[in-house]
């Protein structure tokens, strides 16, 4: 009998920090994003070229990009839950504060603090779920966490954008930030107390080997090795190849997805389309589409394995972008769902693969990959704005294009056909 109980315990564990972290990632992508519907609005505001105004964008991803690293080494100290919920509350109040800021400089300022304040939840979300949960439930629990992610940055646009359409933008985002605020306390409410990592702060020797006991029992992804120092663990996540592979594909991948509906507003607002800021929010509710492939990514995984799935996001990528070059509108609308759906194919195939491959450094591995992933956002964000303002939408589709292409090559260079391999296989069992 006891061994029937533990599936029940299992499933509502699962579902539990599902729901949790679907919250954690509506509420985190919805407040970064929300701005990329009003670009256009904040351009004629304050009088910038696009590339200026997408700073309001960058700024955010390098906050997350400066505040992953030194997040992951307190969730190790002091707990991955609690780091969590500091840093959902900490984003959520920032975010009320930042619409009533009345200068370009100041609102860069807030983003940037508030992207620092908002990179615990994609730093330890995914090795938190590694921690709590069986290696065959990690995948698809990492997919609720990016369907989460995907309809927060839906919302978050489409809501801005629409609301900016009658009463400006800065209303626009301050109702995001309200809805976020609602999120964020479901979060901190709903989430699971942590068992299956212990804080280094409370470890000791006997506590440790306790809960190393119980891990390799009831868990087939164990809990970082406590020999290892934190330094060794940072170490052994920056000199594993395959790791170099993982960290690629958010760099580069999410790098082309942000600059694609950063730049599209301003495409679909120009001529010959003359869209307004609401009808060209609508166009983010291609979301949706990667809510579903971000879950039947993550379902699917196990069976039809983790590279295979990733090239088939690109290559579904590649050919929504290709669609947008097109002149027909509904054309251009196809291609956008094709390249979302894309992309939530291989995100969580990427950030699951991080996970398995990195074994004991994976708090170290999963801090660095999201690193990379807003580093990505904050040069490409840029960079391929200065390419529109030279070039216009096709100089970004075909930057966008070939980005695709080198992560597919470094892809079939770097990745394991089996991620679980590598971690076998890495410095920590030499």
């Amino acid at each position: 009998m006891p061994a029937k109980s533990r599936p029940d315990a299992t499933d509502a564990l699962f579902h539990r920090i599902v729901f949790a972290l679907f919250a954690a990632g509506f509420a985190t992508f919805a407040q970064l994003y929300s701005v990329q519907s009003v670009l256009p609005e904040i351009s004629a505001d304050f009088g910038v070229d696009p590339s200026q105004a997408a700073l309001t964008i960058s700024m955010a991803t390098t906050g997350i990009a400066i505040g992953v690293l030194p997040w992951a080494f307190a969730a190790d100290r002091w707990g991955r839950v609690r780091v969590m919920k500091v840093s959902a509350v900490s984003a959520a109040v920032i975010g009320l504060v930042t619409p009533f800021l009345h200068s370009l400089p100041l609102i860069l300022g807030s983003r940037l603090i508030e992207g620092l304040a908002l990179a615990a939840i994609p730093a330890i979300a995914v090795t938190y779920i590694a921690d709590e949960l069986p290696a065959r439930r990690v995948t698809a629990a990492a997919g609720a966490f990016v369907s989460g992610n995907s309809i927060g940055g839906l919302l978050g646009r489409l809501i801005a954008g629409l609301v900016s359409e009658h009463f400006g933008w800065q209303l626009g985002l301050m109702t995001v930030a309200v809805l976020c605020v609602v999120a964020c306390s479901i979060f901190v409410i709903a989430v699971p107390a942590p068992h299956g990592y212990l804080p280094s702060r409370l470890r000791t020797k006997d506590v440790t080997a306790a809960a190393a006991a119980q891990t390799r029992q009831e868990r087939t992804v164990a809990s970082p090795v406590p020999s290892l120092s934190a330094w060794q663990r940072f170490t052994m996540a920056l000199t594993t190849p395959a790791l170099w592979g993982t960290y690629a594909q958010p760099f580069l991948l999410m790098g082309s997805f942000l600059s694609l509906f950063s730049f599209l507003g301003y495409h679909l607002q120009a001529a010959p389309y003359g869209l307004s800021t609401a009808v060209t929010s609508m166009v983010f509710t291609v979301y949706l589409v990667g809510t579903f492939t971000a879950r039947w990514s993550g379902s699917v995984a196990g069976r039809f394995g983790h590279r295979r799935l990733l090239y088939t996001g690109i290559g579904m990528m590649i050919g929504g972008a290709a669609l947008t070059l097109t002149a027909p509108l509904a054309v251009i609308v196809l291609g956008v769902a094709l390249f979302t759906a894309g992309y939530f194919v291989t995100s969580p195939v990427t950030s699951a693969m991080t996970s398995l491959i990195a074994g004991p450094c994976r708090s170290q591995a999963t801090a660095i990959y999201q690193l990379v992933f807003y580093v990505g956002n904050s040069v490409f964000g840029w960079m391929l704005g200065r390419v529109f303002e030279e070039f216009d939408w096709a100089g970004v589709a075909l930057g966008i294009i070939t980005m695709c292409l080198v992560a597919a090559l470094i892809a079939a260079t770097l990745l394991p056909k089996r991620p679980g391999a590598a971690a076998s296989r890495s410095p920590a069992s030499s």
